[in-house]
């Protein structure tokens, strides 16, 4: 990922973050050993960020697109209710069985269910209401990812799409990559819309949270 802030920001954020337990040290250090694209995982910076939100949320039940090794799934997870779970959609079968090996060994395999193929068919399959749904893959999708998720979201849920700004690429006018111009699509989409309300938080590489506007006296 292209660093898109001041020269050692990144560093200095993370240094001042507190630090993952033993069981996110372990599978980050196997998600780097194993995978081509380690930076693919949210980092402790983004993670704490979220489990502080998720913390006020207090959700019962959570969707996310993008596992990936399982990273943020354990993030989340170790924040919410007892009694709330996580679904989690995963193209690869690798990076599912790696993530399936970690959630079992942190004890969390009766909660986190990894669900594996395109994601977009998974989705359509499920039925709601969830209370936060996290974006985390297929960005060019992001627009269609959203059409699904939101009528299965619940009266006060809330979707947070990760990877928003892209490197900064989102605005670069002749970067036409799909996966650029689904951002972009997403982003332009999210905030047009008078049913819902939005922040572009520049945490990382960008994150949407989004929830629908409530009625007003």
């Amino acid at each position: 990922m292209k660093v898109i802030t001041i020269p050692g920001v990144e560093e200095y954020a993370a240094a001042h973050t507190t630090a993952d337990p033993d069981h996110l040290l372990d599978l980050a250090a196997e998600t780097r050993a194993r995978c081509e694209r380690p930076h693919m995982m949210i980092g402790p910076v983004e993670a704490r960020f979220l489990q502080f939100f998720l913390l006020t949320l207090q959700p019962k039940r959570v969707l996310e697109v993008g596992t990936f090794t399982g990273y943020s799934s354990l993030s989340m997870i170790e924040v919410l209710p007892p009694d709330a779970e996580i679904t989690t959609c995963e193209i690869s079968q690798e990076h599912a069985d790696i993530a399936r090996k970690h959630i079992a060994a942190a004890g969390y395999g009766d909660r986190i269910s990894v669900r594996v193929g395109p994601a977009l068919e998974t989705v359509s399959t499920l039925t709601g209401p969830y209370d936060f749904v996290l974006l985390d893959a297929d960005q060019r999708h992001f627009p269609e990812y959203l059409d699904l998720v939101l009528p299965l979201l619940s009266e006060d849920g809330v979707v947070v799409a990760d990877n928003v700004l892209w490197s900064g690429a989102v605005l670069d006018p002749e970067d036409n990559e799909p996966a650029t111009e689904g951002i972009r699509r997403f982003n332009d989409t999210v905030v047009a819309r008078p049913d819902l309300v939005c922040v572009l938080a520049s945490v990382r590489d960008g994150m949407m949270f989004i929830r629908r506007k409530k009625a007003t006296r």
